[in-house]
């Protein structure tokens, strides 16, 4: 264990003042500007005038994250991750060091992860900022009522463990390939796929629409167990398999 939290350590230092850092904040803050557009544009048509409007705004600010945003993101953060090795053609440098080969892919895993994790939470917070913009500004809409903060944990922590397959799948790509651009094109063609078949009877079998799934159930008061058993486990089971292939191959640069 000691190897992976000198590895952690590692990967932090590397990631400072990185546009992955930036991105964190950045990602969510685009969303919650979308969302106070249209609540400034169209809110007296899309929110509950007079009633509580907390629970749609919840509702179509998790569910741009999870089917759009998320995906591309994690997409985009773990394939920064990639290229911040390939492009620098540290590969050997990194095996050279005293740790075993594992506790590097892992850090990665675990920080890729923390990004994400990160961007989840900061997306809920704005999200809460979002509703008490409206509170005090277009006060018709709905927003009076006390801030839910159990919907608001579900609707975003859920589909983010689910979003640990997404996390391991792009994590793996992103480190196995050289090629940025190759690692971007495996993401954006999962993403519109995924959006496609979001709502036929294979969306829970998809790990690109699995978050976007547990959504949809928390919206409709129904079971989510199974589609978020798959994203947490088949994100440990991808997370395993691809450290074994990574690290078990030739280093070229």
């Amino acid at each position: 264990m000691t190897s992976l939290f000198r590895a952690i350590d590692a990967e932090l230092l590397k990631s400072k003042r990185t546009l992955m850092v930036a991105l964190v904040f950045l990602a969510p803050l685009a969303l919650a500007f979308l969302e106070l557009s249209i609540g400034f544009q169209y809110g007296k048509k899309m929110y509950q005038v007079g009633g509580d409007s907390w629970l749609t705004l919840i509702d179509h600010t998790a569910m741009m994250w999870v089917l759009l945003l998320l995906p591309l993101f994690v997409t985009l953060q773990m394939g920064l991750m990639g290229a911040l090795e390939h492009n620098n053609k540290t590969w050997k440098q990194l095996y050279a060091r005293p740790l075993p080969r594992w506790s590097i892919y892992f850090a990665k895993q675990i920080i890729g992860t923390g990004l994400i994790g990160l961007s989840t939470l900061i997306l809920g917070l704005m999200t809460v900022g979002v509703g008490l913009t409206g509170r005090y500004l277009l006060p018709e809409l709905g927003f009076d009522a006390p801030i839910p903060w159990k919907t608001l944990f579900q609707f975003m922590f859920y589909p983010y463990l689910a979003s640990w397959l997404i996390i391991s799948i792009h994590l793996f790509v992103s480190l196995y390939l050289s090629s940025f651009v190759a690692a971007m094109g495996v993401g954006i063609v999962a993403t519109v796929f995924g959006v496609v078949i979001y709502g036929s009877d294979f969306e829970q079998f998809d790990p690109w629409t699995i978050p976007g799934v547990i959504e949809g159930n928390l919206r409709n008061g129904d079971p989510f167990l199974q589609p978020l058993l798959i994203g947490i486990l088949g994100g440990l089971i991808v997370a395993a398999v691809g450290c074994y292939l990574t690290t078990r191959r030739d280093v070229l640069q």
